[in-house]
């Protein structure tokens, strides 16, 4: 089963079904011109506005893969070449900037430079691993460390 971070539980890790492929996503775009903006111009004395618009902001989607019952150990290597090429292709086209095993061999982790969940999902679907229904992913929309906004806030006087 597909899950992404809900934005609105995200500080407490709730999790939420997915959206389906296609669906609206929610990471506007406003949030992003807010925080050029602020860079470039005024800055907020409590940090409280770069914080907003930095919460709001998805920059990149990690992908925690698991096997399925379906991926055996007999049948995992006849796919695996043509996974590792086609994960490959996805990383040199820019859309995987990073991606590991799972140290207890339970499956591997993908950090996307895509911001849409439904885009992640899509691209990670259309692997073999993932036509062949042998690997779900956990998608989670990550962005600033937007906590870090109370260090702007300016010292008392």
């Amino acid at each position: 089963m597909l899950t992404t971070l809900d934005p609105v539980w995200a500080g407490t890790a709730g999790l939420r079904a997915a959206s389906p492929p296609g669906a609206a996503c929610s990471t506007p775009n406003q949030p992003v011109k807010e925080l050029l903006i602020m860079a470039d111009n005024a800055r907020s004395s409590t940090g409280a506005t770069e914080m907003a618009a930095a919460k709001a902001l998805t920059t990149r989607i990690l992908a925690i893969g698991t096997w399925t019952a379906k991926a055996t150990p007999e049948k995992r290597p006849a796919i695996m070449p043509a996974e590792a090429r086609d994960t490959l292709r996805l990383m040199l086209a820019g859309k995987i900037d990073q991606w590991f095993a799972k140290s207890d061999g339970s499956g591997a982790v993908f950090l996307m430079n895509v911001t849409d969940p439904a885009e992640a999902h899509k691209l990670l679907e259309d692997l073999p691993l993932g036509r062949a229904d042998m690997m779900i992913f956990e998608i989670i929309p990550v962005g600033p460390l937007w906590p870090l906004g109370l260090l702007l806030a300016e010292p008392a006087k």
